[in-house]
């Protein structure tokens, strides 16, 4: 029942997406990119196409970020839990979203696993912080989902589709539209349902989408002019699909890299797929019309984000709730078939998930005590892994320290519940009770003590504070690439160095100051040097003064 479920998945989603949200620094790449953003637009640089940090076009559209901006509006100001909250509140809705519409495509208990497992796997639970993919696919998940119970029957009102289509290319550009567009056409085709499109009313979903995504789209192109079209248009869209001579996308792949990274992100459901699917191959389902959607939204996105040359797993977030309704669907029996999960496979999945979860809770405690009673082993193990930070051990101390109470109970929690798994009767209910609950013990460890010190470790905020404190006034002029801890933490706008006019004070990359010519890195000296920004303990940044002066 709704009153039962619904509750459960939003206790679930604060849980994963809302514990200690902001109770750590901004470290990664991607999370201190969007927040300059933010940061510019809350401090009046502009709501249509705002520069970050002054000298650059955003790469995506604004919705997260305008989102991120209100928060931080009625919050009073720019911080980690407001540049955080839209992703983590869109990945709630998303449960809600995807419980709401599969409980009416299919059935009451197919919608509850489908949510559950698509909000514990690890690509869903990973995109929960500052990054614009979660408010992707959260849109992107309302239209897939709105076109199929409108080509079902089960709605007439074609508003949401079209809103959701238009937040979505608010949100990443012009794939908003693109996907469901692909997956609305190809199943229509195959299914031969292409009178459909008389009840979806196109010429008020084109008004819709024109006006608010082409709206902003124009607003922008009028502010940015071809910065803005290379940018965005170009380099963010074109050129990633079809590779261009001399640009480079990054994050370049080959062909089968997304479905490694598939794999990999839905666990701790791959294996539980791999069970649907066997389950699928003894006792093939009848592909109707539903499920033919569902399984044409999973391959369409798959074989899409195979095309570009330059790949990563978060792009395939938009078929998670497919592929967790799908699997939800087919562990789902139905009266008129037989059983379609094998029970050996069943029992080695519960057995096996159990045991992983007992021996993380059991490897968690040990960590524990060798942080506080004997850390050389844990550097060393560390050391192993290529960890090479020697703060981080501290971090973790100090982190563990800060929540001894959830150190001590969170292992424990996350040993009983594969203690559950091991010793009880097998079933697909008890995988999903299990893995759910011992995914949610390892999350919240991992949000309170583990990412706390590695961010403690890795972000600049310290750095950049200092730094402020020490320019005073003076103007702090940047060499090098850019890095956007630094200028959030900061909070000023960049202005970039000229080896014609050695400014007072520099900062930059310490491997990239080398590069710097000669005469005038003779005329600096070393006031800060930064923590290292990555795990091997790379990655530092330099604050240099001019000590003399050349005629």
């Amino acid at each position: 029942m709704p009153s039962v479920a619904l509750p459960i998945l939003c206790g679930c989603g604060v849980l994963l997406f809302l514990t200690n949200l902001g109770g750590y620094p901004l470290y990664t790449k991607g999370e201190t990119r969007e927040a300059v953003t933010v940061l510019d637009i809350v401090r009046g640089g502009g709501v249509i196409l705002p520069m970050r940090a002054g000298v650059e076009v955003p790469s995506k559209p604004l919705m997260m970020h305008w989102l991120a901006a209100l928060a931080s509006l009625v919050a009073g100001q720019v911080n980690e839990w407001t540049v955080r909250l839209p992703s983590a509140v869109c990945a709630i809705l998303a449960l809600a979203i995807c419980y709401w519409y599969v409980r009416r495509l299919f059935d009451e208990r197919s919608a509850l696993i489908a949510a559950l497992v698509l909000g514990t796997s690890f690509q869903y639970l990973q995109a929960g912080g500052a990054r614009v993919d979660m408010t992707l696919t959260f849109f992107l998940e309302v239209a897939l989902f709105h076109f199929l119970a409108i080509a079902e029957g089960l709605s007439q009102r074609t508003t949401p589709l079209y809103l959701s289509i238009a937040g979505a290319v608010l949100t990443k550009g012009p794939v908003g539209l693109a996907l469901p567009v692909l997956v609305a056409v190809i199943w229509m085709a195959v299914m031969r349902r292409t009178s459909i499109w008389r009840s979806l009313k196109l010429g008020k979903g084109a008004v819709i989408v024109a006006v608010i995504g082409g709206g902003w789209y124009l607003a922008a192109i009028l502010t940015g002019g071809s910065a803005f079209i290379h940018k965005q248009l170009l380099a963010e869209n074109v050129y990633r699909l079809f590779a261009r001579p001399g640009f480079n996308p990054g994050h370049a792949h080959p062909f089968y890299y997304v479905e490694a990274a598939l794999v990999a992100g839905f666990m701790p459901w791959t294996p539980v797929a791999l069970l649907a699917l066997l389950g699928c191959w003894k006792h093939p389902p009848k592909l109707d019309s539903r499920f033919s959607y569902l399984l044409i939204w999973f391959l369409a996105i798959l074989i899409f984000y195979n095309l570009p040359h330059s790949k990563r797993g978060i792009y395939l977030l938009a078929l998670y709730p497919a592929l967790s309704t799908m699997v939800a669907v087919l562990l789902t029996p139905r009266t008129e078939l037989p059983p379609r999960a094998p029970e050996r496979c069943v029992y080695l999945i519960s057995r096996v998930t159990g045991a992983s979860f007992i021996a993380a809770g059991v490897a968690a405690w040990m960590g524990c005590a060798m942080l506080f009673f004997k850390p050389a082993p844990l550097r060393w193990t560390l050391a192993r892994m290529g960890i090479l930070v020697p703060e981080l051990p501290l971090a973790l101390r100090s982190a563990a320290s800060a929540h001894w109470f959830a150190a001590v109970l969170i292992p424990l929690a996350t040993i009983l519940a594969g203690a559950w798994m091991v010793s009880s009767h097998p079933s697909i209910e008890l995988i999903v009770e299990g893995t759910v609950s011992g995914t949610i013990a390892i999350t919240l460890a991992i949000n309170l003590v583990v990412q706390p010190a590695i961010a403690e470790t890795l972000s600049l905020k310290r750095f950049a504070i200092q730094a402020e404190q020490d320019a005073g006034t003076a103007t702090i002029y940047y060499f090098g690439s850019l890095d956007y801890g630094f200028v959030f933490y900061g909070g000023r706008d960049v202005k970039f160095v000229s080896v014609d006019q050695p400014p007072e004070l520099i900062v930059g990359s310490e491997e990239q100051w080398p590069l710097m010519p000669a005469d005038f890195r003779s005329q600096y000296r070393t006031v800060l040097r930064s923590n290292p920004t990555e795990l091997d303990g790379s990655g530092r940044l330099l604050l240099l003064s001019r000590t003399r002066y050349i005629n």
